[in-house]
């Protein structure tokens, strides 16, 4: 098991995530705002509490197939992020994950999650909730 447990805040435009890495630790990307998109690799199984939080410039996320809980707080204050697609491994999403993500517009979900679960992970009204 590999987690990644710190980038520096000064990484910036697009960063993929190496595929040796299994875990996100809770703050790894915190204060990141220079960055601008991310891809999770499918190798990576969980995303830590306050992982990607206030990296006010991320847009783009691509999340891995391998990622079964994404943390508390995950993308919370991710202020340009736009759309999220979550994947059908995923089995838990922690509260607020997506709080002060005010231009959130479509977040793609698996079935599975239920209206209660969306209000916990403090979704924008205005972004459109699309199951798969």
């Amino acid at each position: 098991e590999k987690k990644l447990l710190y980038v520096p805040a000064n990484v910036s435009g697009h960063y993929t995530i190496p595929d040796s890495v299994t875990s996100i630790g809770n703050n790894a990307f915190w204060g990141c705002d220079k960055l601008t998109s991310i891809t999770i690799p499918d190798s990576v199984t969980s995303i830590g509490n306050f992982a990607f939080s206030d990296c006010t410039n991320l847009v783009v996320v691509t999340v891995g197939k391998g990622v079964t809980s994404i943390g508390g707080h995950a993308f919370w204050g991710c202020k340009s992020l736009t759309s999220v697609m979550i994947p059908d491994s995923v089995m838990s999403i922690g509260d607020y994950a997506f709080s002060d993500c005010s231009s959130l517009k479509r977040l793609t979900i698996p079935a599975k999650f239920t209206d209660e679960d969306v209000k916990k992970w403090a979704v924008p009204a205005k972004c459109k909730i699309i199951r798969k």
